[in-house]
């Protein structure tokens, strides 16, 4: 009696089921580690304009609101991921502080980056990733 070679329709749904789990945990995984590289390059850039702020600081006595300003090219501003601005920093009671003092760089992620949330630094400090563009703070950098 001769066997017939291949695959039964049995051993092949199991094999599509073994893959279909498999994929199932490493995607999000992976979605997770793009998610990271994107946030460490747009916190790379933000690190740039902050020194792009400081040289202009020392040559106007104040911080630039519009990024514009600071003489860079527009791959610096923004990405396929994050869109970046600028604004005056506040105190603790919510009130702007001086561009004289202090200024606010936010990087807010654009579509699937949105939901790993919004980066923001300024001059004095403050390094955050915000959830939902609230003040709820997901995790220092």
């Amino acid at each position: 009696m001769s066997r017939r070679a291949g695959f039964s329709l049995l051993e092949l749904m199991i094999v599509v089921a073994i893959v279909g789990i498999l994929a199932s945990v490493a995607l999000p995984s992976y979605k997770n580690w793009v998610q990271q590289g994107n946030r460490s390059t747009a916190y790379d850039r933000l690190q740039l304009l902050l020194n792009a702020q400081e040289r202009y600081f020392l040559a106007n006595r104040q911080y630039a609101a519009d990024l514009t300003t600071l003489g860079l090219d527009a791959d610096n501003l923004d990405s396929t991921f994050y869109s970046i601005s600028a604004r005056q920093c506040t105190d603790d009671d919510g009130n702007t502080v001086s561009l004289a003092i202090c200024v606010e760089l936010i990087a807010e992620g654009n579509d699937d980056q949105a939901e790993d949330g919004d980066i923001v630094v300024n001059t004095i400090g403050r390094s955050e990733l915000l959830i939902d563009g609230t003040d709820t703070v997901k995790k220092q950098l």
